[in-house]
């Protein structure tokens, strides 16, 4: 900022503006102005409609301040100058903030609009929001057939467990780029995930005719588990290993052994995990090995451990919350699956724990309440999936 500033808004504000993308509310003109700024990219489009000033005027009843944004959008029809000088209303940024972000908005402005939709999806994609990611794709394909984004599509779809979808959208990928190993291991990870192992087979087999590297032998690896051919399968991920795999190939092998009850085993692969590389998952999958070895103090442990090295993975505070419940120990299962809801209020597994809880807790009604919201979903799902 050139100026230390009061603020102009109002005490108090009835209705916040949310921000839909990023799913901010903000209470001042401030708020408004530092979201604008940092997260743009998720803001022009508000501005671009006008809801942007419709707020400024109504709730915040600074209507020279709206007034002068709508005199901007007249007078300037490039979308960079609107917005920089709509930053530039109140003494908020630098200089050399405006210019920097100025040229950023120039090269967006720029882009074909595939691109700038398929932005918005990666976004969503990368909030664990493909339901969100998917309506964006659908408008970039519009605009250009490309193969990145029809390969997104297939992501996304994947994500969401619409597996024929997902196959659809990686052939459209595929014929546009039939020598791009990450669309060839896509499609034959959803032909892994749909069980058609020939096809699976098939597109391996070129991605591998291409490269010889970790992750072809890491996908040889998921290929044969999901066979069944436990032999092969460790061959591969140890193939996978030997070729700089520090990671996902020791988390599978744990998960073989774990199935198979050598549990010695399973912990000897988590064990090579190198420390640094000890994230939440590691902590999951130690905690999935100590449950089915029956060392349930020790699993929880682990859950623990898993929160601490990230208290946004949703997955860890679900397993609390399972612990607890089965624990009788209602009152902190209730907080851990709180705690999973704030990260992500769709999560289903979450939901499904959450109605397990309440049924525990003897609330029938919201119990009740929690399955049909579940199910109603499911059917949603499935006609989507049907039509």
């Amino acid at each position: 900022m050139s100026s230390l500033i009061l603020s102009v808004s109002p005490e108090i504000v009835e209705r916040p503006y949310y921000f839909y993308m990023t799913k901010v509310r903000v209470y001042s003109i401030e708020e408004l102005y530092y979201h604008c700024y940092h997260y743009w990219k998720q803001s022009i489009d508000d501005f671009l409609m006008g809801k942007l000033e419709d707020w400024i005027r109504v709730e915040l009843g600074l209507s020279h301040i709206s007034g002068q944004i709508a005199k901007i959008k007249d007078e300037f029809p490039s979308i960079t100058e609107q917005y920089i000088r709509f930053l530039g209303l109140i003494d908020y940024f630098y200089d050399f903030e405006l210019e920097s972000l100025k040229k950023e908005l120039y090269k967006w402005e720029n882009k074909a609009e595939w691109e700038k939709c398929k932005e918005k999806a990666d976004y969503f994609m990368a909030q664990d929001k493909p339901e969100e990611a998917m309506k964006w794709y659908k408008k970039a394909i519009v605009f250009e057939e490309n193969a990145k984004v029809y390969n997104n599509m297939g992501v996304a779809s994947m994500n969401m467990g619409w597996y024929e979808d997902a196959s659809y959208y990686f052939q459209k990928a595929y014929q546009k780029e039939p020598q791009n190993i990450p669309i060839l291991l896509n499609l034959a990870d959803v032909y892994i995930l749909k069980e058609n192992f020939k096809e699976a087979g098939k597109y391996l087999t070129q991605a591998a005719k291409l490269d010889d590297s970790k992750i072809i032998w890491y996908y040889y690896g998921e290929l044969y588990n999901s066979i069944g051919n436990k032999e092969k399968a460790i061959g591969s991920y140890l193939k996978a290993i030997n070729k700089g795999d520090k990671f996902d190939s020791y988390i599978k092998l744990a998960r073989i052994y774990t199935k198979e009850e050598e549990f010695e085993k399973a912990q000897d692969y988590l064990e090579k995990i190198q420390p640094s590389l000890r994230n939440e998952v590691y902590w999951m999958e130690y905690s999935n090995l100590y449950e089915a070895w029956g060392k349930k103090d020790l699993a929880l442990e682990a859950v623990q451990n898993s929160i601490a090295r990230n208290k946004n993975y949703i997955y860890s505070w679900i397993a609390l919350a399972r612990f607890h419940r089965r624990n009788k120990n209602l009152e902190e299962a209730q907080k851990a699956i709180n705690e999973a809801l704030r990260i992500d209020a769709e999560n289903e597994e979450a939901k499904i724990e959450e109605a397990k809880t309440q049924k525990e807790q003897g609330k029938e009604k919201e119990y009740r309440l929690s399955l049909k919201g579940l199910i109603n979903k499911w059917i949603h799902r499935y006609r989507q999936d049907t039509v």
